[in-house]
């Protein structure tokens, strides 16, 4: 080996942002169950906007990998294959989010109907 050989930059990059995507697709259920535990016991969901913005990032550095790779002519495969599990990622947690903040936002109204409608019960005796 020449010691002028450059070798292709990015790949870090791209090997963190595949793992980032795989672990934000494969915990983002679990996250959500958390999320639902916190609402039910008077937290809100911040675990969920969180996970959202990690599985974002894992598509930012994925991207991020595959334009280092391909400058310097590196296999980009990992840098690809991040890219797509993250933007699959992305979508299920947005999905889970819009969900948990429709829920929690039906929570608190039916609560404070639900507190109404005691008040209305103990004015009646």
């Amino acid at each position: 080996m020449s010691e002028n050989a450059t070798q292709p930059q990015g790949k870090g990059l791209a090997v963190t942002g595949f793992v980032l995507s795989l672990v934000g697709l494969i915990f983002s259920s679990w996250i959500a169950a958390i999320a639902v535990a916190s609402m039910l016991l008077g937290g809100s969901p911040w675990i969920m906007y969180l996970w959202l913005v990690i599985c974002i990032v894992s598509i930012v550095l994925s991207v991020m990998g595959m334009s280092k790779l391909k400058k310097t002519g590196g296999k980009r495969g990992l840098g690809i294959a991040g890219m797509v599990i993250g933007i699959v990622a992305t979508v299920y947690s947005l999905i889970l989010v819009m969900g948990l903040s429709t829920a929690a936002s039906m929570q608190s109204d039916m609560s404070s109907e639900f507190q109404d409608a005691l008040d209305q019960i103990e004015q009646t005796r």
